[in-house]
């Protein structure tokens, strides 16, 4: 086993030891990889996407990007790599070791020259900084810094095409789970059958769309569009075959009241499917077998050791249970679905609407775990909307 000496300068124990001189001003908020004190605020920010981060790498050497002038009365803020001022209110943090253990680990593994001085070594994330709030508490330089975050991240995404957006949480190596897999898997090796059907290419698009991203809130909105395809036709189609049934009976006479009963026919039909969370419900049922949708559900609440349908759970303000009950399973997994898909689409400030969606990394943990069902939906959809293959299509 090789041993690594690890190098301490002078200069890095004195800026310690005079940061525990400042310790006590200093909080670690509004989350767990931030510090605040009432003039200072230093948070983890990080790419919003892997090709972002590519592209920043490549384009952009020179950091920090400053904000403002810097000056000891002035606010400025600064976009670059972690201050030593953070890494030494975080350096016997236990998540934080950890991060920097790993990474160690991550260097030897790869062959690669670790440096002895002990700041080469430590995890050093990019942070936005924002020196010189002069707020009288903790609480108030939150306030005041948030929006000045904001409005900077904004302009180096506006300004640069750098997107940039605030992290909660440290960064953890999220452990290997197996991707949830719903009945036999017959598709191992590379043989694969002709296609017996043909399906909708608009509805395909949706849906390799939504196969083509990691963003769980695009492939939220591209499977809800296939279900989402269909809501006039199936609701019309219901319409037809009532009117059909009723005008092809042959007692049927073009009477006053026979023409009332049509006309009601159709203002009843109209009234009950203007809501889309109906039409979808309609979609579900048309496409959807009942019996395999439970057991989906079923097993990959197994998946999840979490039962997040079939007990009741708040959707973004909204208390929803999936009941496995013949008749009852469409119509809660529909306002489920309607729910989320309006809590994304809808940003309006209007205080009568329901809870709205905001970017952050809890909401979208939220989105992720409903994607598995909404595949299953639009896979199901787009099989059984589709036709025989013949040669004559």
């Amino acid at each position: 086993m090789h041993h690594y000496p690890i190098c301490v300068s002078q200069e890095e124990i004195k800026e310690y030891a005079d940061f525990e001189e400042l310790r006590l001003g200093f909080k670690s908020k509004p989350v767990e990889c931030s510090i605040c004190s009432p003039t200072y605020r230093e948070q983890i920010v990080d790419f919003t996407s892997n090709d972002t981060r590519r592209n920043f790498f490549f384009l952009n050497k020179d950091l920090p990007f400053i904000f403002g002038e810097k000056g000891e009365n002035k606010m400025y803020v600064e976009v670059g790599h972690s201050s030593m001022l953070f890494i030494n209110f975080f350096r016997l943090d236990e998540t934080y070791l950890k991060i920097c253990i790993d990474r160690i680990k991550r260097m030897l593994h790869r062959q690669l020259n670790i440096s002895p001085e002990m700041h080469n070594i430590l995890y050093r994330p990019l942070t936005i900084k924002v020196y010189n709030v002069a707020a009288s508490s903790i609480e108030k330089a939150l306030k005041l810094s948030n929006s000045v975050i904001d409005a900077c991240l904004f302009e180096l995404s506006y300004l640069k095409g750098i997107p940039l957006a605030l992290v909660e949480e440290w960064p953890r190596r999220q452990p290997i789970v197996k991707p949830f897999q719903f009945g036999d898997n017959n598709t191992t090796g590379q043989q694969l059958r002709l296609p017996k059907t043909t399906f909708n290419s608009d509805i395909i698009r949706f849906y390799q769309r939504g196969m083509s991203t990691d963003d769980p809130v695009i492939q939220f909105l591209s499977f809800y569009q296939v279900l989402e395809y269909y809501f006039d036709s199936v609701s019309d189609k219901l319409l037809y075959d009532k009117l059909s049934q009723r005008i092809n009976d042959p007692k049927f006479l073009t009477s006053q009241s026979n023409l009332d009963r049509v006309i009601k026919d159709i203002l009843s039909h109209t009234k009950e499917t203007t809501h889309e969370t109906i039409k979808l419900k309609l979609v579900l049922d048309k496409f959807i077998d009942e019996t395999e949708l439970i057991e989906f559900i079923k097993a990959y609440e197994k998946h999840l050791d979490n039962n997040l349908y079939s007990k009741k759970y708040t959707v973004f303000g909204k208390d929803i249970e999936v009941k496995f009950l013949s008749g009852h399973v469409f119509g809660n997994i529909a306002t489920r679905i309607k729910t989320i898909r309006n809590a994304l689409v809808h940003s309006s400030d209007s205080f009568e609407r329901d809870q709205r969606y905001i970017p952050t990394t809890s909401n979208e943990n939220i989105i992720r775990i409903e994607i598995p069902v909404i595949k299953y939906l639009s896979e199901k959809v787009i099989i059984a909307s589709g036709r025989q293959f013949s040669r004559d299509n």
